[in-house]
């Protein structure tokens, strides 16, 4: 018999996985199975998950934070046919699908970071996570997502520090700017 792995064991695996290591490939190879795991059992989400806020077509609904503003834990639920464009998290990020296909384009910058406000990226490769599926990102990593379909997507999306807490930004590949970048929370 398979004992069930609540949200609560999740939080306690990532505590004790981050106080023992701080390589982001560590953390990704122990964390990631769990949270495949957690999101394998959807019996635990509740429906104002699936709300998106109306002005940024995404909804960041904080499940965990610790007091320091680190190891946050968020769902993220798209609206269809929406995402969000290129950006970094200024943290590590490890994100499991849970329900829907998101599109995930990974970018390169390619600038020297040299000029305020100035970032010149491209296109490095793009995939689409569905339930259960991984994207793992580390601090510096640039990404766009895009729900596709004509449903909400929801994932789970696990990072060192609390976004909004971070350095982060968000980029125009067309103007190469790049902007300070804050989510709106449910």
């Amino acid at each position: 018999m398979t004992t069930s792995y609540s949200f609560n064991d999740y939080i306690s695996d990532l505590r004790g996985i981050t106080a023992e290591t701080t390589n982001e490939s560590d953390i990704f190879d122990r964390l990631g199975p769990r949270a495949q795991r957690l999101v394998a059992d959807t019996s635990w989400l509740k429906p104002e998950y699936y709300q998106t806020d109306p002005e940024q077509k995404f909804g960041v609904h904080v499940l965990h934070e610790e007091s320091d503003h680190s190891l946050a834990v968020f769902i993220v639920s798209w609206d269809p046919h929406n995402g969000v464009g290129p950006h970094d998290h200024g943290t590590w990020a490890l994100i499991a699908g849970i329900e829907g296909d998101e599109q995930n384009t990974s970018y390169a910058r390619l600038d020297d970071r040299s000029r305020a406000g100035y970032a010149q990226i491209e296109i490095k490769s793009q995939t689409v996570a569905g339930p259960g599926d991984l994207v793992c990102m580390k601090n510096g990593g640039i990404h766009s997502v895009w729900n596709g379909s004509d449903q909400v997507t929801l994932s789970l999306h696990t990072y060192g520090m609390h976004v909004n807490y971070t350095e982060r930004s968000i980029y125009d590949p067309e103007t190469n700017s790049a902007e300070a970048f804050k989510v709106n929370l449910a």
